[in-house]
């Protein structure tokens, strides 16, 4: 196992371990996306001042050609939108893990490649073909299973959990779609605006709420881990690792983040996982394996990576 290969795969179980984490933070939804957005941020900003230096003298080589490759003005201001999608994801993501367990929430939330399937003709201008079709209608009889398992939760919590999960979903599918247009940014440069537009959008949430309150050092540990491993250290061995690999190789190992969730979710989490939801998860992940065949690279520009 080469070295990219060992990066991913520590990348994708860091994603993997997010909603363990979160479940553990004894903040609400909106405080703790606030923190994972800023502190991320702020960890790549480093990382990228750190490059600059590093390239500075490459960087005046080629001025002129950079000046050319400049995103403009329709490029910066879809940027800016899809941080401040990024930030609500995760709101909406947290908060469904008070609702149903994290393993449901990721399974949802997973249906976010599906979402792009149908809505691409709209906004892509992409052929819906035979097999997204079917992608698309899996995935809904997947969502079906789980909705209707006999989870311990009650019908409301049940209901409100799938909600917010799903929204999620339909905001990683729009900033999937909105990456599509964002043209001559690198990956770390637009990484790091987005996260900090999804910290900026959610500031005067924060502010308003006024209910930063931690109850033990516990949760500011894991908020730190959370905005520096699970986002800082995890994107920046991402990306560091994608173009080593080839794009089907990214494409298997990127299902191993919401696999590895489910593990979690049930082993360090002891939440309960029946047969209807297992059956129901397989459906909607091999929905999207199979919509995914013959895969483009999982770039940021492809808005192919956990959010």
């Amino acid at each position: 196992m080469n070295k990219a290969t060992i990066k991913v795969l520590i990348a994708m179980l860091l994603w993997g371990s997010l909603g363990v984490f979160v479940k553990n933070i004894s903040l609400d939804s909106v405080e703790i996306a606030f923190f994972r957005g800023i502190i991320g941020s702020v960890f790549l900003g480093i990382v990228l001042f750190v490059r600059m230096q590093n390239n500075k003298k490459l960087e005046e080589n080629n001025k002129l050609e950079d000046e050319n490759k400049k995103p403009g003005k329709k490029g910066i201001i879809i940027l800016i939108i899809s941080g401040m999608a990024i930030g609500l994801n995760w709101v909406f993501l947290f908060n469904s893990y008070n609702y149903i367990t994290v393993a449901n929430a990721t399974i949802v939330y997973y249906l976010a490649p599906v979402i792009v399937i149908f809505v691409s003709p709209i906004f892509l201008k992409e052929k819906l073909t035979l097999k997204k079709v079917l992608s698309v209608i899996c995935s809904m009889i997947g969502l079906v299973l789980i909705v209707r398992t006999g989870q311990s939760s009650s019908n409301i919590n049940l209901t409100q959990g799938i909600i917010n999960a799903f929204l999620a979903a339909c905001l990683y599918a729009s900033v999937i779609i909105l990456n599509k247009f964002i043209k001559n940014v690198d990956d770390y440069t637009k990484t790091f605006i987005q996260l900090f537009m999804a910290s900026m959008v959610l500031l005067p949430w924060v502010i308003y709420r006024n209910n930063i309150i931690f109850d033990s050092p516990k949760s500011i540990i894991l908020i730190a881990i959370l905005g520096i491993a699970h986002t800082g250290i995890a994107y920046c061995l991402y990306f560091s690792a994608m173009k080593e690999l080839k794009a089907q190789s990214i494409a298997i190992l990127g299902y191993l983040d919401p696999v590895s969730s489910v593990v979690f979710s049930i082993f360090l989490l002891k939440e309960p996982f029946f047969v209807y939801q297992l059956i129901g998860g397989v459906i909607i992940l091999a929905s999207a394996i199979i919509a995914e065949k013959n895969p483009k690279p999982k770039t940021i520009e492809n808005g192919e990576i956990n959010l």
